[in-house]
């Protein structure tokens, strides 16, 4: 029999064992968490495309070497393959048939959710791939995205052959819809970085073939369903969009070195005209040492992509983003059954409205596609922010209007605030390539681009699960179809989110000067609205008058309000810029960057 204190001591080495093999998993555990940080971080950093100089040759030539590449080329094989994506909007066409083919004897189908899989997965994968996509070559990584999208036709005709409905949300949701966001993104950014100084109308042109996709495959997949069976229809189909998209690939190639700024560009030509200029006026400072010289000849501030999606204001235009585009894709999927309801067959007084409804939602394709190319034309004008703000601010006077239709049964006001809307919507979508690019830099522009996408996958699927969700337990409940209330419900918590929306664009710090512009001691809030900066301030003055004025110079009375609170010397300062005050602020901030980079390199 063992002794007391050896029983002890056998004790105590075994909870030290015990202790020593925790942690040793515990270490192991964290490690392998880092690592895997590590190499996320990692894969998030690298978004530059680094072709060789034999690359570089080759892509000199398009078409199998045989064309010389141009820039105008890239146009058209955009709009063709965008087009042939598109399709996934005509989705709509196929739900009878296929509910029909699946539960031959039962009112409930489930062939709808395909549609919301396949724009989830579109959003989630352009987010996970947008560096790998940045990286790449956009033939290589546009050829994956055409193959797995017509893997998924394919997998979607055997499950409609052997009809498994588990199979069709695979083919068509998730595999399909993984091919579609590779592609839609990686053609988008290809085409965007040929036009750097007309970018917006570029991306607008490349998802315009989307939007016109829609339209015409609401055609075409009819004619399909009528002359062949489903399999059959989804064989011809992906295997026709698989040749299309193949040619049409074979002229898109990246542009030379060179062509794109390597950054954000910190000096704009008229900034280094006026500090040239300076530097012209100081003939007693050598060239050598002046401040204005060094500041006209500042770099560009390359942003690593981590950094983008740290930034408030990349979150910001997320949601005004999805804030823009959510009533159009709610009234998208929704617009016959709402014609029908409010003013057609179920509506309170039977009647047929004064068009059909398929031909309403054909003009509205039509608005979609020249909201596209719209918008992105006047973003290149007007700047991408104040574009933004003029989509928002429609939709929430639409949005007021609407139900003022409804409850008044105007029909053709009622469906022109719907296409009017819907050139926001499309607009939206046309300049949200150049904004980010813009805002980050367009080696960021992809990877942005994916994450930015999940908005669109959010709202389709929130949005138009709460709308119908809503209408429906509205009918199970009693109610009429035609019942407007329900109507005025949703389009009340569209109009909040637009309204958030726009006050969240208007904090966006769209440019680099406005992230990077100097903020003064006390500062609550800085935000350019339509050009001029306004911003909110403490000030504390020891030299304040009894009738609470501020004690400042005149130029600055001119453009301030000032509040004193109680008997203290805290003022708060409502101000706003003139162009002269911003411009003279920025040139002393350059300046000053330009001495501490000078000072860096010495």
């Amino acid at each position: 029999m063992r002794s007391l204190p050896q029983s002890r001591r056998m004790r105590e080495i075994a909870q030290e064992s015990a202790l020593f093999g925790r942690r040793s998993f515990q270490d192991h555990a964290t490690y392998t968490a880092r690592s895997l940080v590590g190499m996320v971080l990692d894969y998030f950093s690298h978004t530059e495309y680094h072709p060789s100089p034999h690359q570089v040759e080759r892509d000199r030539s398009v078409f199998f070497g045989l064309i010389r590449c141009r820039e105008w080329m890239v146009i058209p094989a955009g709009i063709i393959i965008q087009f042939c994506y598109g399709s996934v909007y005509a989705w709509s066409i196929f739900n009878a048939p296929i509910n029909s083919l699946l539960e031959p004897n039962s009112d409930k189908g489930g062939a709808e959710i395909t549609f919301y899989i396949a724009l989830g997965v579109l959003g989630f994968t352009g987010a996970l791939f947008g560096p790998w996509i940045e990286s790449s070559h956009p033939r290589k990584s546009g050829t994956i995205g055409i193959l797995v999208f017509y893997s998924g036709h394919l997998t979607t005709a055997l499950a409609l052959f052997v009809r498994m409905i588990s199979l069709l949300y695979f083919g068509y949701g998730f595999v399909a819809g993984f091919g579609l966001g590779i592609g839609y993104v990686s053609t988008i950014e290809a085409v965007s970085k040929w036009w750097p100084k007309a970018r917006g109308a570029a991306a607008g042109c490349a998802v315009m073939g989307f939007g016109g996709g829609a339209l015409a495959f609401s055609y075409i997949n009819k004619l399909l369903v009528q002359h062949t069976s489903l399999p059959s229809t989804f064989f011809i189909l992906g295997s026709v969009n698989f040749v299309v998209m193949m040619f049409c690939l074979q002229f898109i190639a990246p542009p030379p070195p060179g062509h794109n700024l390597d950054g954000i560009q910190m000096v704009t030509d008229k900034d280094r005209v006026r500090l040239r200029g300076e530097e012209s006026r100081m003939e007693e400072v050598s060239k050598a040492t002046n401040i204005h010289s060094l500041a006209a000849s500042l770099p560009a501030v390359k942003m690593p992509l981590a950094e983008a999606l740290k930034s408030r204001d990349f979150w910001l235009l997320y949601i005004a983003f999805m804030s823009n585009i959510m009533f159009c894709l709610v009234v998208l999927s929704n617009l016959p059954s709402m014609i029908n309801r409010l003013f057609g067959r179920e509506s309170e007084f039977p009647r047929d409205p004064p068009i059909p409804a398929y031909i309403a939602v054909s003009i509205e394709g039509g608005f979609n596609m020249f909201g596209r190319v719209m918008v992105g034309l006047v973003s290149d004008n007007i700047g991408r922010k104040a574009t933004l703000l003029i989509l928002l601010l429609a939709q929430i006077i639409i949005l007021i209007c609407v139900p003022i239709t409804v409850n008044n049964g105007s029909f053709w006001w009622f469906l022109v605030l719907i296409w009017l809307a819907t050139i926001c919507y499309g607009g939206g979508f046309g300049m949200i390539p150049a904004f980010l690019s813009d805002m980050f830099g367009i080696n960021n522009m992809s990877s942005c681009h994916g994450i930015i996408l999940t908005g669109w996958s959010i709202a389709s699927i929130c949005g138009g699960l709460a709308f119908t969700s809503s209408i429906n337990a509205h009918i199970k409940h009693g109610g009429k179809p035609y019942d407007t209330h329900i109507y005025f419900v949703n389009f009340m918590w569209m109009l909040a989110l637009a309204i958030l929306g726009f006050f969240c664009c208007l904090f966006v710090r769209s440019s680099i000067r406005d992230r990077l512009f100097p903020a003064l001691p006390g500062q609550l809030i800085r935000m350019r609205v339509f050009g001029r900066v306004f911003r909110v301030l403490w000030t504390y003055d020891a030299g304040h008058s009894d009738s609470g004025e501020c004690a400042s110079s005149g130029a600055e009375k001119s453009n301030m309000c000032c509040l004193r609170f109680g008997k203290s010397c805290r003022h708060l300062h409502f101000e706003y810029l003139d162009k002269e005050q911003e411009q003279a602020a920025w040139e002393e901030y350059l300046m000053l960057r330009a001495v501490q980079s000078r000072l860096m390199q010495n």
